[in-house]
């Protein structure tokens, strides 16, 4: 009875090292401390979303960089209300980032540049979850095609 138990505790132990190494990428090498499925009602922000004053000369960020960034902001803090992740200071992170947006083709003038759906999203990230994007030292960004707009979270630490 023993041997068994002992197999099982082994083949267990096994397939959990497998389910980790399949749910990460391949060079991420820590524990997963959050992973969220967000659905969007507002556009993904854009890096590039940037509005000029001509009257004050001033550069700022326009409006729908800021209402997907506090969109994203209210439904990280609502999913970490539940999750209550902490994230020290000193905690080097891996982040996966999946946009999937609506149109069908992802490479073309219709769609979002990827790193300019990054930096918004980082932003609120960081508001939200409490680190400093230096942490951050891997990150995967990619989009996709899906019938409703959404975003896909997933946090290392390494």
């Amino acid at each position: 009875m023993d041997n068994i138990l002992q197999l099982f505790t082994s083949l267990r132990a096994y397939l959990d090292k497998k389910f980790l190494e399949i749910n990460r990428p391949n060079n991420v090498a820590g524990s997963k401390i959050f992973d969220a499925l967000i659905e969007l009602d507002h556009d993904f922000g854009s890096g590039n979303d940037l509005q000029h004053n001509t009257k004050t000369n001033q550069v700022y960020r326009g409006k729908k960089y800021h209402d997907y960034k506090d969109e994203l902001i209210q439904a990280l803090d609502d999913i970490n209300e539940k999750t209550k992740v902490e994230i020290d200071k000193s905690d080097d992170l891996s982040v996966s980032l999946t946009f999937y947006q609506t149109n069908i083709k992802q490479n073309n003038r219709q769609t979002k540049d990827l790193d300019n759906m990054e930096k918004p999203t980082l932003d609120a990230m960081q508001v939200a979850l409490g680190f400093d994007d230096a942490q951050i030292t891997d990150k995967s960004s990619h989009k996709r095609t899906n019938f409703t707009r959404a975003l896909h979270v997933t946090i290392w630490k390494v």
